[in-house]
């Protein structure tokens, strides 16, 4: 890592940019969770959890586009936020009933499936700018204009650290959701971390180490199958199992396109090995 590469405390400004992003979250989430009168307004323990979480969210997803000029943390989140707002003003109002100890609720509630999953929005936050930093900075596509990010190569346990960082929030993500959707047998729960942990840090580490693109390519099925999961299913989540047979399917893609550069463009790994490529 050179000196310009050093990261440097972060400014007040990053820290406002991030402080707005969560009060925006926070204002948009309890905004519409007025408007559909939903009951998490009468728990105000629950209601303070959500409000800290997606203060969380909104404020790291805009800090690290602020503190690395990194724009996809703030665009994907912007995006997950205005699809919420969308979803939830273009649907019919929930109905509450309740019946006995219980809260029956008639109709679409996207703004509480967004809330309560925090964490698989802050997750790929993280791996999106991942993503970015590899393609911008290993490409040299506008990687003068980045700050506070180390150059490439990584070392093998700067590798290593790196993608099993944000490997590891997805799959604890992943595992929390499949948690919350009640999949059964609950033990199952650490194979959904190991496959999901498992299908996002291969193309992460293809990208990385030797500039791999087609994983990545292949790679937005999960965060689209993620998505799903959150707003539309509502049966078992064991269908996110299969994000192991994926997972091979990445490294196959990563290996077959590994072997198409070498063979056909001499492609040797340019600046993410340290060498030019022919």
């Amino acid at each position: 890592m050179t000196a310009a590469d050093s990261p440097r405390r972060p400014s007040l400004r990053s820290l406002a940019v991030g402080a707005i992003g969560g009060l925006l979250n926070v204002t948009c989430v309890l905004a519409l969770f007025v408007r559909g009168s939903y009951p998490i307004l009468d728990s105000p323990t629950q209601l303070a959890v959500l409000a800290l979480a997606g203060f969380a969210l909104g404020f790291v997803a805009l800090f690290i586009t602020s503190y690395t000029r990194l724009l996809t943390p703030a665009v994907g989140f912007l995006a997950v936020l205005v699809g919420t707002v969308y979803l939830e003003l273009t649907t019919p109002l929930p109905e509450w009933e309740e019946l006995g100890d219980y809260v029956i609720v008639d109709g679409p509630t996207h703004v509480s499936s967004y809330a309560h999953t925090w964490y698989v929005w802050l997750s790929l936050v993280v791996v999106a700018g991942l993503v970015e930093f590899g393609l911008r900075r290993g490409y040299g596509v506008g990687d003068g204009r980045l700050r506070n990010l180390p150059s490439l190569p990584f070392s093998r346990r700067g590798l290593g650290r790196t993608v099993g960082t944000a490997a590891g929030l997805v799959g604890l993500a992943t595992a929390l959701l499949v948690l919350r959707a009640g999949i059964q047998p609950s033990a199952s729960v650490v194979v959904v971390f190991v496959v999901a942990t498992a299908v996002t840090a291969i193309p992460l580490a293809a990208l990385l180490s030797r500039g791999l693109v087609v994983p990545i390519a292949l790679f937005a099925l999960v965060p689209y199958a993620l998505a799903v999961e959150v707003f539309v299913t509502t049966d078992s989540p064991v269908h996110i199992l299969l994000f192991g047979p994926y997972a091979l399917v990445l490294l196959v893609a990563a290996a077959v396109e590994y072997w198409l550069r070498a063979k056909l463009g001499g492609w040797d790994g340019g600046r993410f090995a340290n060498r030019q490529s022919a």
